[in-house]
């Protein structure tokens, strides 16, 4: 983790690119942008991202943090051994499937709750007991 300070990060990308080209670039929206412009700290791999994309070596800046990690990410970055679009589709891979599962787990949710508490154990099409059809309709025009 890189420590932001003073916003440094944020005023060198924007004495050299605007967010909404930069959001184009990273495939990330321009909200995600700024809140890792808001973030105490940000990942190696996030800075390195954001250097690549502006053709800024962040290692000047943060030699400390740079120098912990080898900087692979960086070399690998700049030489362009990193398959971005490999990158780009495990992303949204991950999201996606994380998207699906929080989906799932809030269809179990729903149909938990509007399950009924009768003996029928909620079957789908089953007569739920205690409500009577009085034949009258409520109409929003009428009332």
């Amino acid at each position: 983790m890189i420590l932001n300070k003073d916003g440094l990060i944020e005023r060198i990308v924007r004495t050299k690119i605007g967010i909404s080209e930069l959001s184009r670039l990273l495939n990330v929206s321009r909200t995600s942008i700024y809140n890792w412009f808001e973030q105490e700290y940000l990942s190696i791999d996030v800075v390195c991202r954001i250097g690549h994309a502006i053709g800024h070596d962040f290692a000047n800046e943060f030699p400390e943090d740079f120098a912990r990690a080898g900087n692979k990410i960086m070399a690998d970055l700049m030489t362009g051994n990193v398959d971005q679009q490999q990158y780009y589709n495990t992303s949204v891979q991950y999201w996606m499937n994380k998207y699906i599962t929080l989906l799932e787990k809030h269809n179990d949710l729903l149909i938990q709750l509007n399950r009924p508490s009768g003996a029928d154990g909620g079957i789908p099409g089953s007569v739920v007991s205690g409500i009577k059809n009085t034949g009258q309709h409520f109409s929003p025009l009428t009332h």
